[in-house]
């Protein structure tokens, strides 16, 4: 596993959320997350038993507490991974695939079906199904102005670029 080297922000150093975070460190331990530089100090240590299955699992949520402390808790488990994290503020599910070929199936929160195909480790299919043909997709290039909508009925990601 990685050690974190994530930066705790200042205002956050000395905050301690009110009910923590429940995060599974291995199949038998869950740690309380309250205070983000205890929790990096703990994961940093050379004795940490922690296992990259159950790794960063979160299984009960502080809702008190202020976006800033999710997102870099959310960034301090993805790093120990070996993961990237894009929209910390939000729950991460962590994939790890092991072959070059796999596609990833997901059903959101409210029904709606996305496939990603990982084809030969080179390029990435990503399909929007629920009974449409094509549908709309909007580029972004970081915080630049995005590039206006566009009909497409598969988008592919090239990842040998």
């Amino acid at each position: 596993m990685n050690k974190s080297k994530t930066r705790i922000p200042s205002k956050m150093e000395n905050y301690y959320a009110k009910n923590g975070f429940h995060i599974q460190m291995n199949e038998n331990y869950t740690a309380t997350v309250r205070n983000l530089v205890d929790f990096k100090n703990y994961i940093n240590r050379p004795d940490t038993d922690i296992a990259p299955e159950f790794f960063g699992n979160i299984l009960s949520y502080d809702e008190s507490v202020p976006d800033d402390f999710k997102y870099v808790l959310n960034t301090i488990i993805a790093e120990v991974k070996g993961f990237a994290v894009f929209n910390a503020q939000f729950n991460h599910t962590y994939i790890e695939c092991k072959e070059d070929n796999e596609t990833i199936s997901i059903r959101t929160s409210n029904g709606k079906l996305i496939t990603f195909s990982i084809m030969y480790n080179t390029c990435v299919d990503v399909k929007y199904h629920n009974g449409m043909d094509d549908f709309k997709i909007i580029g972004f290039h970081e915080g630049q102005t995005p590039v206006p909508t566009t009909q497409v009925t598969l988008q592919t990601i090239l990842l040998n670029q």
